[in-house]
């Protein structure tokens, strides 16, 4: 029989909000999965698994066009990975984890129902570590307690959804083996909340008399990005200028073409002067220093939310086990991830209410921004 299509095709726009995690360069699925046809194809399959001539029928579309794309999604990028998988029955089903607006919701409020507590024990632990952050053997001539704990920030909101992740291993998911790859993906049906975060870092190496650096900084909501994991070392005046400067810098020393960069540069963080000289703003430690450089931050997650954390990791467990089809239960983890996506703006929120933190002016400055070097 002979298939009839007499409706146009008309898709809803659909959007989902899908975050990676690993290497992208092994086969980033999400590329693949850009047309509204595609998402459409993405989302009915989420629902539940089903054939090609099922969507067809769903979507008022040739069957081959749905074949040809349910290929494309399972395929992925790189031919090992995609969105979607094929059962044993023939039929298409999702292969990350992917939630609905609702249970994404529901999994973002269990652990912002705990943000009081979070937020008060951050700030007492803080006050309680002062002395022990300032006392770390940062390699600028003067630091101050904001750029350190912007530096620290990550590490510090992260502690309570370690915590929550150490407790859904041990008493929730200790039978459940670990899915294993180079690059996973992971989100949620578009609910108009975007958690644009992230932690981009690069390395070089012979720059302007060191061996070896590396070059962190971190975007978040009040904090905007420098650069990205992409950057070129060698094309960046304004980097090395900062780099130069670790000791001071005579401003008057400065050929004339590089006062521009100069002046870019404290604009934008790297760099501040005091007289003449010019020294490096951002933190700056030494490479040998990194291992311990998130020591004191890292301590939140020995003692201090152990009792609170088992509370949310019970309800996060009970919504996985309910919204997260069987085959997947192996990225946990990552349903977790979203599940705590709001708390780091929120207690960055709550720290600069209670004058812990200031946040640069207009999201750029030397807050959020380090470099480690070795000679």
């Amino acid at each position: 029989m002979t298939e009839t299509y007499n409706k146009p095709v008309a898709l809803d726009k659909i959007d989902y909000v899908i975050w990676g995690t690993g290497n992208p360069g092994w086969g980033d699925p999400r590329n693949v999965c850009t047309r509204i046809f595609s998402k459409h194809i993405v989302w009915l399959c989420h629902k539940k698994p089903m054939s090609a001539s099922e969507i067809a029928e769903e979507l008022n579309v040739p069957t081959v066009y749905v074949e040809e794309e349910l290929e494309f999604l399972r395929k992925g990028e790189n031919g090992k990975y995609g969105l979607l998988r094929r059962l044993d029955n023939g039929k298409y089903a999702l292969n990350f984890i992917l939630l609905d607006k609702d249970v994404f919701e529901k999994a973002n409020a269990i652990y912002t129902a705990q943000l009081p507590k979070i937020c008060e024990i951050i700030s007492n632990y803080i006050e309680e570590h002062k002395a022990e952050y300032l006392a770390f053997p940062y390699l600028n001539k003067k630091v101050d307690m904001n750029l350190i704990l912007w530096q620290q920030v990550f590490n510090i909101a992260d502690a309570f959804s370690y915590c929550v992740g150490r407790a859904l291993e041990k008493n929730h998911f200790a039978n459940i083996e670990k899915t294993e790859r180079e690059f996973s993906v992971f989100g949620y049906v578009d609910n108009g909340k975007y958690y644009g975060v992230g932690w981009d870092g690069v390395k070089a190496t012979n720059v302007c008399g060191f061996s070896e650096i590396r070059l962190d900084n971190i975007y978040i909501t009040r904090i905007k990005k420098h650069f990205s994991c992409g950057l070129n070392v060698a094309d960046e005046p304004k980097i090395q200028l900062a780099l130069r400067a670790i000791d001071g810098l005579d401003i008057n020393s400065l050929p004339e073409r590089e006062k521009e960069h100069t002046a870019k540069a404290i604009e934008c963080g790297y760099l501040y002067r005091d007289g003449d000289m010019l020294y490096t703003k951002v933190l700056v430690s030494t490479l040998s220093d990194n291992s311990r450089l998130f020591d004191i931050s890292n301590a939140l997650q020995n003692g201090y939310f152990d009792a609170d954390a088992e509370i949310v990791a019970e309800k996060v467990a009970a919504l996985i086990k309910k919204s997260v089809p069987d085959y997947l239960l192996g990225e946990w983890r990552l349903a977790n991830n979203l599940a705590s996506m709001p708390i780091l703006d929120a207690v960055v929120e709550c720290l600069i209410e209670k004058g812990v933190l200031t946040p640069p002016e207009d999201g750029i400055g030397a807050e959020g921004c380090w470099m480690s070097v070795e000679k």
